[in-house]
């Protein structure tokens, strides 16, 4: 991981300089209204839960944990550049109930603690071996916990791919010097749509962002099959995706009006495949710990 820890450090991700502070609820509202149509129903274990942001980056994530009522919040990251930001943000929102901490995914199995929910977005695509990072997060998820991860899309993403390969062949050794230059030959494409849709990422249009959407060091993109074996091998119940847009679950649900709850992902599968900028960003997925 430490060709990643170099490009945190040397470009902390996400920039941001505003965050909406969500009013405090029952967990079980927010993850409710991600997983709908499906329904979890309410344990008063989760009332005050230990909460792990596996990843928290510039500290935006563990920040919007707070939507949480009586969370205590662990954010961890690799990059100390990256966790100085958070941690001053959230000495500016005057926010007591969050900590910080510099950590490997990996090195978290010395941490002696459980955590009732982990989030995870954007991490574990970006590490060697991302199911020895899941593994790792499970040891530290209490029983019947809630896990929400965010991964990379292989049909989402093709477009990426599509950029990568283009910018290899053009043999760029200078990001910082060249990366306008090569922005503006995408804005500037007319034919090829796909390539075209990185100009609806915000990440494009900032050198942290765009080093992380283009040019990572590492990178792993999944297929629902794929994530469905990794679940069913490590015994984690799939409950559901969170999607922004309500239209993709309500087209979803016309066309398997039998999968009531929206949790079949050999459907899912196929709904994608169908539909291959559904997942465009990544999977948000949330699953429980059996």
């Amino acid at each position: 991981m430490q060709q990643a820890r170099d490009q945190y450090e040397e470009n902390p991700y996400p920039r941001w300089r505003y965050t909406n502070i969500l009013i405090p609820n029952n967990f079980f509202k927010w993850i409710n209204a991600e997983i709908l149509p499906n329904i979890i129903e309410y344990n008063n274990d989760f009332d005050k839960p230990n909460i792990l942001i596996a990843g928290c980056g510039t500290g935006s994530h563990s920040i919007s944990a707070m939507r949480y009522k009586n969370a205590k919040i662990l954010g961890v990251d690799l990059s100390l550049a990256s966790l100085a930001y958070a941690k001053r943000k959230t000495e500016e929102l005057n926010i007591k109930n969050i900590e910080y901490l510099q950590a490997d995914i990996l090195q978290l199995k010395k941490l002696d603690k459980k955590f009732d929910i982990i989030e995870s977005s954007g991490v574990l695509h970006h590490m060697k071996d991302p199911i020895a990072g899941l593994k790792v997060l499970l040891d530290l998820l209490e029983p019947n916990g809630f896990l929400k991860l965010g991964l990379y899309s292989k049909i989402g993403r093709r477009h990426i791919v599509e950029a990568r390969e283009v910018f290899n062949k053009k043999n760029v050794k200078n990001i910082n010097k060249d990366f306008k230059i090569f922005r503006q030959e995408i804005i500037n494409e007319k034919k090829d749509l796909e390539y075209r849709k990185l100009v609806l990422n915000e990440d494009f249009y900032s050198l942290s962002g765009l080093k992380d959407l283009l040019f990572h060091v590492q990178e792993y993109c999944f297929t629902i099959p794929e994530i469905s074996k990794m679940l069913n091998n490590l015994n984690l119940k799939f409950i559901g995706f969170y999607v922004s847009d309500n239209f993709i679950k309500n087209k979803y649900s016309k066309l398997y009006p039998d999968d009531e709850k929206n949790i079949s992902l050999n459907n899912w599968h196929q709904f994608e495949i169908n539909n291959p900028d559904t997942f465009a960003s990544m999977y948000q997925l949330w699953v429980q710990k059996t």
